[in-house]
């Protein structure tokens, strides 16, 4: 069963939380866990290949091609999970997958809204990041990925309950 970690640090950045998040990580990899590390960003773009260094910093680019957050290269370099585009996701990136789906009709003509059809979304994409892992750490600076919705997920739940 996957044990699911949590790390904010607030918007931020510069401050040392990718480094030191993927430092604890290859420590439980050292102590024989399965680790994977994914990322969670709150802007609206759906990745950041298209925006400025100056800004948000240099890109990462993973095997699959995917144009992500600087951190995952860094969580390669500590732990051995090869990051892909499933590692790293934005506000933007969930909002494209439930208009996509809403526009393929997945939604039978309801109202698509933030609760429940986007924090589903997240969850799902929460528990797929995780799958055939031992821990599953995510970082975020993104409000929405650590809310208060997360007490209603009760598979994180138990798992943090079995693990303490």
């Amino acid at each position: 069963m996957t044990r699911y970690i949590f790390v904010t640090g607030g918007v931020v950045s510069s401050l040392g939380k990718g480094i030191a998040s993927a430092s604890l990580a290859a420590i439980l990899e050292a102590r024989g866990l399965k680790v994977t590390m994914l990322k969670l960003d709150p802007y609206i773009n759906v990745d950041p290949g298209t925006m400025s260094p100056f800004q948000h910093g240099e890109v990462f680019v993973t095997e699959d091609g995917a144009e992500t957050d600087l951190d995952l290269g860094h969580y390669e370099r500590f732990i051995r999970t090869k990051m892909t585009q499933g590692n790293n996701f934005t506000t933007g990136r969930v909002y494209e997958h439930v208009l996509r789906r809403e526009r393929r009709g997945d939604y039978l003509g309801g109202t698509v809204q933030v609760i429940p059809h986007i924090t589903d979304e997240i969850k799902r994409r929460v528990y797929a990041g995780g799958e055939g892992f031992d821990v599953a750490w995510w970082r975020s600076a993104a409000p929405w990925a650590i809310s208060s919705r997360c007490r209603s997920w009760s598979r994180s739940a138990r798992s943090a309950a079995s693990w303490a």
